[in-house]
């Protein structure tokens, strides 16, 4: 029997032990991306006798040259998988991959953040935009919390604790449906005390918006924070879609990124909360809705820009 025949026994045999259909052909495609390059390297076809260790880390070393870290450690498992099947249905006197290790993974840059000055423009945008009063009160949100997108499109008004000193979010259902409570700082506050003001019928006075909003009805508190134009729920996509809007405007004139997201509020005041707050990823995870430390901790990783400008401050750049 070839190698080629062997990988559909193989196949059949991942379907039959319930893999995911696409586990088996992604493994299949994998083993014969294998077996195509040998042929290629040794200008002749494949036999099992060429399956051996050092035949399967060439393939791996030469995958490292050219494909993403995921796919050639994708590639490595499908070929441990395969290796240990021919071992256990006698093709092969030993497995052949048992010691094919996956690569490890590249530390991760931090996410982007945007600077004070392109935040500013984007928020200026905003209050100057159509609705500005709400859109303006949206961004702040995202940025003042670090709320998703989502998140924030869902609530309501009884999610909101106001007060003319303090204020607090309630985020019912964040990733994983778990709930938690953010608190509102005074840019918030007072974001969120422009937008209500007219919908509740007083001044944005924090005073006046703290009384009115503290004497409102069981139903009142049970509707939608974010109205749109026919005074509906506003929906994700339409946030997505003012949100793009508002960056278009802005990177038109040469003031933010373009690739400028939601969720690139989200970063910022990751960004910013930790240089406020060295080293305090427990409080961080907390307001972001993190369950593992492990995924807040991208935060303290330094872009290629960082490290660039690290490098060119080095006092031995001066040397020539």
């Amino acid at each position: 029997m070839t190698p080629w025949q062997t990988v559909s026994l193989w196949a059949q045999h991942l379907s039959e032990a319930d893999y995911a259909t696409t586990t088996v052909k992604r493994y299949g495609g994998a083993v014969r991306q294998f077996l195509t390059w040998y042929e290629k390297q040794e200008r002749r076809p494949v036999e099992l006798a060429d399956l051996t260790p050092i035949a399967l880390m060439g393939y791996r070393q030469a995958m490292q040259q050219n494909r993403a870290t995921a796919t050639t450690n994708l590639h490595v498992a499908a070929l441990r998988a395969w290796g240990s099947w021919l071992a256990d249905q006698r093709f092969l006197e030993a497995d052949p991959a048992e010691r094919l290790k996956s690569m490890g993974h590249v530390k991760a840059d931090a996410p982007v953040s945007l600077s004070d000055k392109e935040l500013n423009a984007l928020l200026r945008a905003a209050r100057a935009s159509r609705y500005g009063q709400r859109n303006y009160a949206i961004c702040q949100l995202l940025l003042q919390t670090g709320m998703r997108l989502g998140e924030c499109q869902a609530l309501r008004w009884q999610d909101i604790e106001y007060n003319e000193r303090k204020g607090s979010v309630l985020i019912r259902a964040g990733k994983g449906n778990k709930a938690r409570s953010v608190p509102l700082n005074g840019s918030a506050r007072a974001a969120l005390a422009d937008h209500a003001a007219r919908q509740l019928g007083c001044s944005a006075d924090a005073k006046a918006v703290t009384d009115a909003w503290a004497s409102l009805s069981q139903e009142k508190k049970r509707h939608p924070l974010w109205l749109s134009q026919k005074g509906k729920q506003l929906s994700a996509s339409a946030i997505g879609r003012m949100f793009a809007a508002l960056v278009n405007d802005c990177a038109a004139r040469g003031l933010i990124p373009a690739d400028t997201t939601p969720h690139s509020l989200r970063h910022s005041f990751a960004h910013r909360y930790l240089e406020q707050n060295p080293g305090d990823l427990t409080g961080l995870a907390r307001i972001l809705g993190h369950e593992n430390l492990e995924t807040t901790r991208v935060y303290l990783h330094l872009t290629t820009d960082d490290l660039a400008l690290r490098m060119e401050q080095m006092s031995i750049n001066a040397y020539e």
